[in-house]
């Protein structure tokens, strides 16, 4: 839509970029405050899970540019994958939010 823009599409993927930037540290805060007893493995964890995303991703846009939405594919792919993450996080969002209400979960201090 705007690939013809220069000055729009620059300034889009300056956006973009933050955006992600930004996503990705709070992810990866989110996670380690909820497994507040096992930092290191947690932020091993949810920095592997967003590499995984960072490799993934690329593919399947690849893979998406084949099919019948053409350029369109990897928008509608990048728009399922979306929807299957909501679909993941909101059963649990009341279960998070509760714990939230309680604080942090106390550190256990090892002698």
């Amino acid at each position: 839509m705007l690939a013809d823009k220069p000055v729009a599409l620059l300034t889009l993927v300056f956006v973009q970029g933050m955006a992600s930037f930004a996503l990705g540290g709070t992810l990866i805060a989110r996670v380690l405050r909820e497994a507040a007893g096992a930092l290191t493995m947690a932020g091993s964890y949810a920095t592997a899970a967003l590499d995984v995303g960072a490799a993934a991703g690329p593919l399947v846009a690849a893979v998406a540019l084949r099919t019948g939405a053409g350029t369109l594919g990897p928008l509608w792919a990048s728009g399922l994958l979306v929807l299957g993450a909501l679909l993941i996080a909101l059963p649990s969002r009341g279960t998070l939010s509760a714990q939230e209400a309680g604080g942090p979960p106390a550190r256990q201090e090892t002698a």
